[in-house]
């Protein structure tokens, strides 16, 4: 198929892995980093791009990933300039940074944040969310939305043959990667605690804190930088337990892209206890969770103290997201979903 994608680029992470992804599946892509292109010249000015990059190209499909910038009115215009499907797929579960909670349900598509993606929505023919607690909410809005899960690229997140001066450099017994502070301020007290207890602790990622105003555990344990692509997985295969801190945990499957990178790697992975996360994976053999925080210390002693089971469930975590979890296992789906075939090329 003649596919536009249209994606964040930039970051080297999802976008770049869903384009190498469907060429390697056999489909001609053309892409527009709708984000970079917003930045650089303003959101009306990137809605009509895309609308002549339609008549130019002429795709037989069209997909908007994280396309939360992009128009109601640019969906139907594209639509109306090349009749084509155009599908959308969001990686969060909150829209214009509104959470949806059970408890905010009634009159959430009221909230003038949440306004202009529901009607975003309403005209793509399939919109997926990696939250299958949004699938009903959004279906009552006339929606055609079906969940979806994030997944791993293998290429950038293979298991790597670690050297001891890696080790050294990048591992730790204890590794937390993501975002420390701000709009992340839920991580507090479990990372404080994790300082607290005297582990060999790391934590990798962007510091949202003001300068000079960070706590003590963050200017004692992190390291500077974040990782990505390759550095990721060397500081998987270096450490010893990967600690997950998703930021919505009651709603169902909704966990981070760090757990598919995580496993891919053939890292061990402890994550917080997110709604269904049983129904995917098994726990104590793929990846385990914790309910509290005296529960996530509890297993960080129990697996540290135990080489062979935490390596041994990270191996059997990594041949669980080979299996059924790849970039491409997800485009499988949508391709079936839309009646077409997946594979141009033989696999």
């Amino acid at each position: 198929m003649n596919i536009f994608l249209l994606c964040p680029m930039a970051d080297n992470q999802s976008g770049l892995y869903i384009h190498d992804t469907l060429v390697e599946m056999g489909h001609k892509v053309a892409f527009l980093d709708w984000r970079k292109f917003t930045m650089e010249k303003g959101i009306k000015s990137m809605n009509e791009e895309v609308i002549d990059a339609v008549k130019q190209l002429k795709p037989d499909l069209t997909i908007v990933i994280k396309g939360l910038g992009i128009a109601a009115d640019t969906i139907k215009r594209m639509k109306e300039v090349h009749k084509h499907k155009i599908l959308g797929w969001i990686f969060d579960v909150t829209l214009g940074n509104y959470p949806l909670y059970p408890s905010e349900l009634d009159g959430w598509t009221d909230n003038a944040r949440v306004k202009p993606y529901i009607e975003m929505f309403k005209e793509l023919d399939i919109f997926y969310t990696i939250d299958e607690y949004a699938v009903e909410p959004l279906k009552k809005e006339g929606i055609n939305a079906k969940y979806l899960a994030q997944a791993c690229f293998e290429i950038a997140n293979k298991k790597q043959i670690i050297n001891s001066v890696q080790k050294k450099k990048y591992g730790a017994d204890v590794v937390f990667i993501g975002s420390v502070g701000g709009i992340h301020d839920n991580r507090n007290e479990l990372l404080a605690r994790i300082a607290s207890e005297g582990y060999h602790f790391k934590i990798y990622g962007d510091v949202l804190y003001p300068k000079d105003t960070e706590p003590d555990w963050v200017k004692n344990h992190h390291t500077g930088y974040g990782v990505q692509n390759d550095m990721f997985a060397t500081v998987v295969n270096s450490s010893k337990i990967i600690i997950g801190m998703d930021g919505w945990p009651e709603h169902d499957k909704a966990w981070s892209l760090r757990l598919y990178k995580v496993l891919c790697a053939g890292g061990f992975y402890l994550n917080t206890h997110t709604k269904k996360i049983d129904e995917v994976f098994k726990l104590g053999e793929h990846l385990d969770t914790y309910k509290t925080e005296d529960d996530m210390i509890k297993k960080i002693d129990y697996y540290l103290s135990d080489d062979v089971k935490r390596e041994a469930i990270g191996e059997a975590g990594r041949k669980e997201v080979l299996d059924k979890h790849q970039e491409f296992h997800r485009f499988e789906q949508i391709f079936k979903d839309i009646g077409k075939v997946a594979w141009v090329k033989t696999p």
